[in-house]
């Protein structure tokens, strides 16, 4: 099983892969760690941002996708720029896209060990998310 999380952080995407094998080891993909946009009133940058995303999920060919909510409201909300990113993950059409609350991971984690060894510490949420889709 290949599960992707992503973690939406302003005007980036993270993303993070893991695959479980026979042997339930987790092997983690590394070879597509984040995407950004710079100008989001370009029109082809926006366009090549969806491109790349949508390549990568068919290169990887996952069994789930999932995206960790962000506030929408209140003083600690999330950008515009931020949804825009999300509606072009949301708009892939071949596969569902999941919704996993912050409070749903740390539920999880409560109870379950995190043993996933991370290249760079701003993975963290998007490799938690990833790891508890194959649970």
């Amino acid at each position: 099983m290949k599960t992707i999380g992503i973690e939406i952080d302003n005007d980036r995407a993270i993303f993070f892969v893991l695959e479980q094998n026979a042997d339930s080891v987790y092997n983690v993909t590394n070879s597509f760690k984040h995407l950004k946009i710079n100008d989001d009133k370009d029109n082809n940058e926006v366009r090549n941002f969806q491109s790349l995303i949508y390549t990568h999920f068919d290169n990887i060919n996952p069994d789930r996708i999932a995206v960790l909510t962000r506030q929408s409201k209140g003083p600690y909300s999330s950008s515009a720029l931020s949804f825009k990113i999300e509606g072009l993950i949301q708009c892939y059409t071949k596969k569902e896209i999941e919704f996993i609350s912050p409070q749903a991971l740390n539920s999880f984690y409560k109870k379950n060990e995190f043993d996933i060894k991370l290249d760079h510490n701003y993975q963290e949420k998007a490799a938690k998310l990833s790891n508890y889709l194959l649970n």
